[in-house]
């Protein structure tokens, strides 16, 4: 039997697309719509989760009718972002206090009560959301969707600064907007500024906050803690509380949007969903212009730098003098080290790796792995086995 051919037309697929919308654009140049594409020139389930986790074969099968390589391929599912986007996709008991818990940025961590949440999986919503930038939707060379635009994770378009808007349809057969006689609307700096951070984040791997860089799954953990911070109830924090309520007045909404009873952010509905977001991007940005004293261990890293101070004679500049190191300092101090020694011995560049994979052997562990200590300048020949 011969080898599936190349297709002689298959589009390039957009930054940060969503496999089935890629699928579809494919599709349509060949007047085919996705599961006779998928059961007839593929030979597979048109039911299967392509935005999700895909089946390794037809990821495969795309391959080789396509110029895109396997990782490309994984890139466009949920599944091709572990451990980056969430641990693992699979439920887990201890998942939400392991990844929710592991940072504090408003309040102290002590403030928040430990929770076990069945069937929990990091930012993927119970039910399904569609939205799309009006702007992206109406460019006719693209009629793509993005992967993340599935998920209660941005609020904006990070190419156009406008809000994403609820849709129904196919993006470039049929677009049914939510809102008649759709405008775009520009979202405020503190979103914008918080949404290209996240797209920062699933771009190049790494976000730049004022004091230092954090590394994508930091990022996307850090946005997750302040959002479980801004809905803890008001009576686990007395004296945060005041600043609490002023941001959500801020937006707007009343405190924890409105809720009386506490409830996971991925269960909620899109329109709680966004004012959570929203929320979370004011008090990030009053923690970054020193309105918001914050309170959490992680909070430095959003606080601005502190200016250089001129001495007595007026000619020599130095820093104000440094505050008493705390443990998530000497924490940072001490992985730069590591980081250091890795590029310059393969042995430690080795253990590193070994230390961020936990166990874990599987090709796409082992991969995530290595790509994050390359960004870190780990020469590549040093992390192959």
């Amino acid at each position: 039997m011969k080898p599936p051919q190349r297709w002689p037309l298959h589009p390039t697929p957009v930054e940060g697309e969503a496999l089935s919308s890629w699928l579809h654009r494919i599709a349509r140049c060949y007047r085919m719509d996705v599961p006779d594409l998928l059961q007839h020139d593929l030979g597979h389930d048109g039911a299967c989760d392509m935005d999700g986790a895909p089946p390794a074969a037809l990821l495969e099968v795309l391959a080789r009718r396509s110029s895109l390589s396997l990782d490309q391929l994984r890139s466009m599912s949920l599944a091709g972002w572990v451990p980056w986007l969430a641990d693992h996709l699979d439920p887990d008991p201890c998942a939400f206090d392991t990844y929710v818990h592991q940072f504090s940025v408003l309040l102290p961590l002590q403030q928040r009560p430990t929770r076990t949440v069945p069937q929990w999986r990091a930012w993927l919503p119970r039910q399904a959301i569609h939205r799309a930038c009006p702007h992206c939707l109406t460019e006719a060379a693209n009629y793509a969707c993005l992967l993340m635009w599935q998920l209660p994770l941005l609020l904006s378009c990070p190419q156009h600064g406008c809000w994403l808007e609820s849709c129904w349809g196919v993006a470039g057969d049929y677009c049914q907007w939510e809102t008649q006689d759709l405008l775009p609307r520009q979202a405020s700096e503190a979103i914008v500024q918080m949404d290209r951070r996240t797209w920062q984040a699933l771009t190049t791997g790494q976000v730049a906050l004022p004091r230092r860089r954090v590394h994508a799954g930091v990022w996307l953990r850090l946005l997750r803690t302040v959002l479980d911070e801004l809905n803890t109830p008001l009576s686990y924090c007395p004296s945060q509380a005041r600043d609490i309520r002023k941001i959500w007045a801020s937006c707007g909404f009343p405190a924890r949007a409105g809720m009386s009873h506490w409830n996971c952010y991925e269960t909620l509905a899109l329109p709680v969903q966004l004012q959570m977001l929203e929320a979370a991007a004011i008090a990030i940005e009053r923690i970054e212009t020193g309105v918001l004293n914050a309170q959490g261990a992680q909070a430095e890293l959003f606080m601005p730098v502190p200016p250089q101070q001129s001495i007595a004679d007026g000619h020599l500049l130095s820093k104000q003098p440094a505050e008493k190191s705390n443990p998530w300092e000497l924490t940072l101090s001490a992985a730069q080290k590591v980081i250091d020694q890795a590029r310059r011995n393969p042995e430690e560049a080795q253990a590193l790796l070994q230390l961020l994979l936990l166990g874990r052997q599987d090709p796409d562990s082992v991969r995530k792995a290595t790509a994050m200590l390359a960004e870190l300048e780990i020469p590549i020949e040093f992390l192959s086995h």
